[in-house]
């Protein structure tokens, strides 16, 4: 148990500061996988982007914790590459929930952002999180947006978004905002 919670706090450190492969450790604890693939152009280049999370919230199966559960994101083309992979650290209390989609792309300034919002399922309080991986101009972003949903289903934003998308182009932060405030009204929209 000590080498299991050493290694999800290990990839917790790597999914911030770099990218590395899943430990083979961690591979023992994966059940299933969904992989959603997009294309789009950014210019006359065509991406192709690649999202894959590793052990999902799965309500068909009632599995909505579990030891590991991992997002990574890629996109690519013939001149650029980049990904992101994040080992969510609290796996035991919810999986990460992916809804292809609310997976979105859209010009700002000529050039393509990709917003890859996913929540998490197994939490059953009042609060719950939004997070969103994002690429934009060759760069990457990862941000957990907390909310607040009470007893009557209905949920707020629960956080400081200029000082928690400070690192966003202001017109890339207005359009994350915008998704968040209108894809994220209600309870329901989470799972």
């Amino acid at each position: 148990m000590k080498s299991l919670v050493t290694s999800l706090i290990l990839f917790f450190f790597i999914a911030l500061f770099g990218q590395k492969p899943v430990h083979d450790s961690l591979k023992v604890y994966y059940q299933d996988s969904l992989t959603i693939n997009k294309d789009f152009k950014d210019g006359i280049i065509s991406n192709k982007l690649t999202v894959k999370v590793i052990n999902p919230c799965n309500s068909e199966k009632e599995r909505f914790d579990g030891a590991v559960t991992i997002i990574s994101a890629n996109v690519k083309n013939k001149n650029y590459r980049d990904s992101v992979l994040y080992n969510y650290p609290n796996a035991q209390s919810g999986l990460i929930n992916l809804n292809p989609n609310n997976i979105s792309n859209f010009t700002i300034d000529k050039r393509q952002a990709i917003l890859i919002p996913f929540t998490y399922c197994g939490n059953l309080d009042n609060d719950t999180k939004v997070s969103y991986i994002i690429f934009y101009k060759h760069k990457k972003y990862l941000h957990h947006i907390k909310y607040y949903c009470g007893e009557d289903g209905k949920c707020k934003i629960n956080d400081n978004l200029n000082i928690t998308l400070k690192d966003l182009p202001s017109k890339l932060k207005l359009k994350v905002i915008k998704d968040l405030e209108t894809k994220y009204k209600n309870s329901n929209d989470f799972y």
